[in-house]
């Protein structure tokens, strides 16, 4: 019998900020995005359930930005 696991990732967007924020790399003014990102375990390609999550909020344009904590969220979703 032959089991294929493994694992993908995936990136989610959540939403964007309320309100322009100036990017520092690219000097672009828009409301950034924020973003979940993470891995799938998969049993035969399909994804089952996720691990290792990450939260980002980073400009639409260059996609400079850096993480942020899960209770951030909503926070940045209201700036």
């Amino acid at each position: 019998m032959i089991i294929f696991w493994g694992s993908k990732g995936y990136t989610k967007e959540l939403g964007h900020t309320q309100t322009s924020i100036e990017c520092g790399h690219c000097n672009n003014v828009e409301p950034w995005q924020i973003m979940e990102t993470g891995r799938k375990f998969t049993l035969y390609w399909i994804p089952l359930f996720p691990y290792g999550k990450s939260y980002y909020v980073s400009c639409p344009v260059c996609q400079y930005g850096h993480e942020i904590e899960k209770s951030e969220i909503e926070k940045y979703l209201n700036y």
